[in-house]
């Protein structure tokens, strides 16, 4: 099992602000939502029992916010356009000033806020603690944290090769853009960026058309040459039927297991140490999950 090292330089920082398995750490609205709703007296699946948004928000690490980071906005002396500066306030308020990317280095190309005439502004950047390493041919994807909505920034997505680029904190620079036009705060405990390991590998692409019978063929398992059922024919009868879904809460089978893997179990780490604040934080997280979705959980990650 290949293994992603985190490195500090600084014990307190394994105690304050440990990466946190992406799988214990899900939107509130998340955890709360139903797997089913009526809508206009229809009973439908809703975006909760979706295995594509539940494998990615499981899916590696994310970087948390350590204490409240006051972002400010301003201009400087002479200057014709926004900056913003992520800062620390410390005992006696000392700042820590953040190095920024001027909108003039994206071309002005980029926008995340919602005026069409307002391209995206200066970015902010910040050092997290934690330096990325990753075995011979695998690289990083670090991520803007899925479905947490952050309405205050965005974090500036890309890959870093954490194998060869990783001495001391080469690769632990985050990037954020503005999604507002005033200051604002990120309270602590907040998702900055979510890592995911992969490996590099080379990919071709092949493109076939088959005979329109194939398709007829596909619909069962008996005449399709995988053996497996699709989609098509869990839904037509039996226990993940659509009409049994409806009544009886049942998630397919797909998603229960049949066609499906839950790739939350891919990422694993040793128990957090009790003093870490966020050991306290995926409890309180466990504790507003349904006793439905409790035992789902367990049934599907077995982890």
């Amino acid at each position: 099992m290949p293994t992603i090292e985190f490195s500090t330089f600084n014990e307190d920082t394994l105690k304050d602000s440990k990466p946190v398995l992406a799988k214990s750490v899900k939107p509130e609205w998340w955890n709360n939502m139903k797997f089913h709703e009526y809508n206009r007296g229809i009973k439908q699946a809703t975006i909760r029992s979706c295995p594509a948004m539940d494998d990615w928000l499981k899916s590696g690490w994310y970087l948390m916010s350590n204490r409240d980071i006051i972002v400010k906005n301003g201009r400087l002396d002479g200057d014709t356009e926004d900056h913003w500066v992520a800062t620390h306030e410390f005992d006696g308020g000392c700042e820590m000033p953040s190095p920024t990317h001027p909108s003039a280095q994206m071309g002005y190309a980029f926008q995340y806020l919602h005026d069409d005439d307002a391209p995206v502004k200066g970015a902010f950047k910040m050092r997290n603690p934690w330096n990325i390493k990753t075995p011979p041919g695998y690289s990083t994807f670090y991520l803007d944290p899925f479905l947490f909505q952050n309405k205050y920034f965005a974090t500036w997505q890309g890959v870093i090769d954490t194998d060869n680029f990783n001495t001391n904190y080469d690769n632990a620079q985050i990037i954020f853009y503005p999604r507002v036009n005033h200051s604002f705060v990120i309270p602590k405990g907040t998702p900055l960026c979510q890592v995911i390991p992969f490996k590099r590998e080379e990919w071709q692409a092949t493109y076939i058309t088959y005979e329109h019978q194939t398709w007829l063929d596909n619909r069962s398992a008996i005449t399709n040459t995988s053996g497996n059922k699709s989609m098509d024919e869990f839904g037509r009868s039996g226990e993940y039927s659509i009409q049994n879904r409806q009544k009886n809460d049942v998630l397919g089978g797909y998603r229960m297991g049949k066609l499906h893997s839950q790739k939350g179990k891919n990422f694993k780490e040793e128990s957090p140490p009790p003093e870490c604040p966020m050991h306290s934080a995926v409890e309180d997280a466990a504790d507003v999950m349904s006793g439905y979705e409790k035992q789902l959980e367990l049934d599907l990650d077995n982890d």
